[in-house]
């Protein structure tokens, strides 16, 4: 498991709380479900994680959060409650919640948010030393291998040279489903649906995916093996 995407999630609700975490595990995250603020105290305290989302109603959530927040001034919260207004908002965030978001919040949403706590975890802070093996080293870290690497459960892309890239959740999904398509290569757009604008729409979400993939790898002096197919799509050139 990647500590820095181990995270709790409490819900004293069953539903809400099952939902968000098997939609959070099949996005590649760890989640340890909690029901209640005694037995979320208890967890953390036992092994503490990087991450937290927390739902519950408006006041019993900012007094978790508070009680969290005392505990642990690193831990990147994501709090969702009846953050209708700006009030409400604004007290979340002053007990120590990082992201405030009202119930109706996709998944998808709370995930992009994770995933920029992350990139700001302290590495001491986030990472368990390496377990070691039977005869008591400790396992290697990510070598580079000569080719393109998926880790963290693809939020992280590795070049052939060892240079680590943290993926946004479009970025993700645009490079899984590039590198899983047949011969690397894929169209620029889905297929339009009724509305006849939707295809120039994805078409441009996926331009602009790209671009910002360019040039995140240009800032770390990184050559992206994904290249423009002329009026047809992309194509990944590199090994994976």
């Amino acid at each position: 498991m990647n500590d820095l995407l181990d995270l709790i999630v409490f819900a004293p609700d069953a539903d809400q709380r099952v939902r968000r975490s098997d939609e959070l595990a099949e996005m590649g995250f760890s989640p340890r479900p909690c029901e209640d603020s005694n037995g979320l105290f208890r967890l953390f305290q036992a092994r503490r994680t990087p991450l937290l989302v927390m739902q519950a109603e408006f006041s019993d959530l900012c007094m978790a959060v508070a009680g969290l927040r005392a505990m642990d001034t690193t831990a990147g919260i994501v709090a969702i409650s009846a953050f209708d207004t700006p009030e409400n908002r604004i007290l979340g965030l002053h007990c120590g919640a990082d992201a405030c978001f009202s119930p109706d919040v996709a998944t998808s949403e709370i995930a992009a948010a994770l995933q920029a706590l992350v990139r700001r975890v302290p590495t001491a802070v986030g990472r368990r030393p390496p377990e070691p093996d039977s005869r008591g080293a400790a396992p290697a870290a990510a070598e580079p291998t000569g080719k393109w690497q998926f880790l963290d459960a693809a939020w992280t892309l590795l070049s052939p040279q060892g240079t680590r890239l943290s993926l946004t959740q479009a970025e993700r999904e645009f490079l899984l489903k590039l590198t899983a398509s047949p011969d690397k290569r894929m169209p620029r757009s889905d297929p339009p649906g009724i509305d006849p604008n939707s295809g120039r729409e994805s078409v441009r979400r996926t331009d602009v995916v790209v671009s910002r993939l360019r040039r995140k790898a240009q800032d770390v002096n990184v050559e992206l093996p994904i290249r423009t197919v002329w009026g047809w799509g992309y194509a990944f050139t590199g090994e994976i």
